[in-house]
């Protein structure tokens, strides 16, 4: 009887015992072992080109440079410039090719896929119509990449934003040089001043005061920013105006004028200046 109840006892504790430890290691309220999951990896963001740019291709093969000035838009993955795109070899004037300059309507566009950006841009040269395919990705400091085109060229890209973007209305840029005409240049070259803005719409508007001109003293003008480049008219007046931005930036513009041979004056002249824009310390 005594074994019986001292072997009772024994299995008691070692039930009591068995109890308690399980209930130390957790027990039934254990949650299930799970294998980690590893983070998702975000999908890349595509890159932005909406806006106005300054675009440069540096030919590899001794062809120089040539100076593109657009303004990008943008939906989704695919983009477009404005059809008064400039394409200006050497950034020089006289061979500005577009809308604006010559009657040629000149439209790059092109796709983005994460930061990579494919763009093709066609416009006439003195061999033909030239196709530049031009493939790259967004950087720091805007886009960038390499090109080759229809004629046998190739080499590197770059586009950056406008240094100078007009702000919105009210807010005015204004300008200030002297132009000279290449048909009848005078011994004191004309002064102008320029005053711009920039409607909701991107529309150019303004005026220009002139002196020392023997036959014009003012202009009404309207036109488009393209980049830091910008197209103006004064229909009143039958006067045109390009100009571009000095390549770097050094605050200097260089623009060419002419009056259609129609005008009530100074008719069929042209010629070139400089203007500079007034920065406002502001601005830095």
């Amino acid at each position: 009887m005594g074994r019986m109840r001292q072997s009772t006892r024994l299995a008691v504790l070692a039930f009591i015992s068995l109890v308690v430890a399980f209930a130390g290691c957790g027990g039934g309220s254990r949650a299930p072992l799970t294998t980690p999951v590893a983070p998702s990896t975000p999908a890349a963001q595509n890159a932005s080109v909406t806006g106005q740019y300054n675009m440069v291709l540096s030919s590899s093969k001794g062809q120089g440079t040539t100076n593109v000035y657009t303004k990008f838009a943008q939906t989704g993955t695919t983009f477009a410039g404005t059809a008064n795109t400039l394409v200006c070899p050497s950034n020089d004037l006289s061979q500005c090719k577009g809308n604006d300059a010559s009657g040629v309507s000149i439209t790059p566009s092109g796709t983005v896929s994460g930061t990579n950006v494919t763009m093709m841009i066609s416009f006439p040269s003195t061999a033909g119509t030239n196709t530049v395919t031009m493939v790259g990705a967004e950087t720091v400091n805007g886009l960038a990449g390499t090109y080759a085109d229809s004629q046998g060229d190739s080499g590197t890209w770059t586009a950056s934003t406008a240094n100078y973007p007009f702000g919105p209305s009210p807010a005015v840029s204004t300008y200030s040089g002297t132009f000279n005409s290449v048909s009848n240049p005078l011994m004191i070259p004309p002064t102008i001043s320029v005053e711009l803005g920039q409607d909701a719409s991107f529309n150019l508007s303004g005026k220009a005061t002139i002196m020392n001109s023997p036959c014009i003293s003012s202009l009404a003008l309207s036109g488009h920013a393209i980049g830091d480049a910008f197209s103006l008219t004064d229909a009143g007046s039958k006067a045109s105006i390009i100009a571009l931005p000095n390549l770097p930036t050094d605050n200097n513009f260089h623009f060419s004028y002419k009056f259609e041979p129609t005008a009530a004056s100074c008719a069929g002249d042209f010629g070139r200046g400089v203007v500079t824009i007034n920065v406002s310390p502001w601005d830095y």
